[in-house]
């Protein structure tokens, strides 16, 4: 590899640092801003949650179908990027810059800072789905080799576990030391930049792509629900999506109730152990993904991280399970950057059969589906500690209580691997198939 290739595939992958940055910001602490901060009334604000969830759920499809069917001498998916960046920072940083008159107490539905609440939400998802989905598009087109996907992939998941913990550990504290609004200016300046500095290590190749039909929506939707091997792919990645949303949402509970930990730094390290661990861990999963199929990989990977989640189910004290959770980036460093790979083959599959390069619909209805995970998760939760007796107010919880969190975390989770490891089973572009997609290609290493 060149020095100039190396360079820009880490130019690339460094727009991750920004996908992350800004939505891990935006959705750990928007909801506490306008609640805690603003006094926005919880059910205005479930509403208009509500209202948000659904768009997030469709915009994808959208920006996927009209990335796919954009003609320009530069290219599908870069214009996209280059003309929506700086307006999606700008987005951000009007998501915490709330005028003042709107700002009252207890404001109520249909008040003038629900209104801007509202605006402001989906003009931030529309375009935050519009930038990302094109950024991720461009993988399976600029790597089509698995070599370059694998390394590509683990410096995505470095800069996104960065920025992961950046997010997590900064964003209040800056916010609170400069103010909402200018946190806001520079995360959204940062994302910007991020998403700018990526198209430096970008590229197209408007010409080959020139002569290739549209396709239209529904005609794009039926290409894609008969797609035998996205369909378990799906499945599969439901599963590890679901998993990463219960894990972070159990810990804080789990260190409370069950070890006895209440101070936020601990639980929070309780989480991020896991992710600390996994940075060194991409090296391992890129050099195995060169050198095995990414369906072998991903089992693995799922196999490794059930396996790991087994011992919460008995330990006793911190120590213990942040000993635990740090093993856990073993198994999470494959399952974060081997999903986006296995994609990049069901696509390559695609386009021998519709004749057309569609990344963009594959990553919008990957994201659609996934969405379910939240509704999963929710209710899973709230489920487990409604049947074992949880009651907020009381500072001693039911003993039942305890163990629904030891399941939630352990059996749970695994129950999905399980589940996530068939569906990979029986997805079916693997082996002769893959190589034969791939010789089609001439993408063979």
């Amino acid at each position: 590899m060149t020095t100039s290739s190396y360079w820009r595939k880490l130019l690339y992958a460094f727009g991750m640092f920004g996908v992350t940055l800004s939505y891990q910001a935006f959705t750990g602490w928007i909801q506490f801003y306008y609640l805690d901060i603003l006094r926005l009334a919880p059910a205005a604000m479930s509403v208009a949650w509500v209202i948000f969830t659904l768009w997030n759920m469709v915009n994808d499809p959208i920006a996927g179908q009209l990335s796919d069917n954009t003609r320009t001498r530069w290219g599908r998916r870069i214009p996209w990027i280059a003309g929506l960046s700086i307006p999606l920072g700008i987005s951000f940083y009007l998501l915490w810059a709330v005028p003042s008159g709107l700002v009252g107490e207890n404001a109520a539905l249909f008040s003038g800072l629900w209104w801007y609440f509202l605006a402001v939400l989906l003009l931030f998802d529309t375009l935050w789905s519009a930038v990302v989905l094109n950024y991720v598009a461009l993988f399976p087109e600029m790597f089509p080799r698995q070599s370059e996907r694998a390394s590509v992939s683990a410096w995505r998941q470095a800069f996104t576990i960065i920025a992961l913990i950046l997010a997590i550990v900064l964003t209040k504290d800056i916010a609170e030391r400069l103010g909402w609004a200018r946190m806001g200016m520079l995360f959204g300046s940062i994302t910007a930049l991020a998403f700018l500095i990526s198209l430096l290590g970008s590229h197209e190749d408007p010409a080959s792509r020139g002569d290739e039909p549209t396709v239209p929506f529904m005609q794009a939707l039926t290409y894609t629900f008969t797609n035998r091997s996205f369909l378990w792919f799906v499945l599969m990645n439901l599963m590890v999506e679901f998993t990463l949303l219960v894990l972070p949402a159990v810990v804080p509970l789990y260190a409370k109730y069950v070890l006895g930990v209440t101070e936020g730094l601990q639980q929070g390290l309780l989480s991020g152990a896991a992710f600390l661990t996994a940075i060194p861990a991409f090296a391992l999963w890129a050099w195995a993904a060169k050198r095995w199929e990414t369906r072998t990989m991903v089992m693995a990977a799922m196999i490794a991280f059930g396996a790991l989640l087994l011992p919460l189910l008995f330990v006793r004290s911190y120590t213990q399970a942040i000993m635990t959770t740090a093993t856990l980036g073993l198994g999470l460093a494959g399952l974060l950057m081997l999903r986006d790979i296995m994609l990049a083959d069901v696509i390559d599959e695609d386009s021998l059969v519709a004749g057309v390069r569609r990344e963009g619909m594959y990553f919008g209805m990957n994201g659609f589906i996934i969405r379910l995970a939240f509704a999963f998760q929710g209710a899973m939760l709230g489920g487990m500690l409604a049947m074992t007796g949880y009651n907020p107010t009381l500072e001693v919880q039911p003993p039942h209580v305890a163990l629904g969190l030891r399941i939630l975390i352990t059996l749970v989770p695994m129950s999905a691997m399980v589940l996530g490891i068939f569906a990979a089973w029986k997805y079916p572009l693997h082996g002769r198939q893959l190589q034969k997609v791939k010789a089609q290609l001439g993408s063979l290493e």
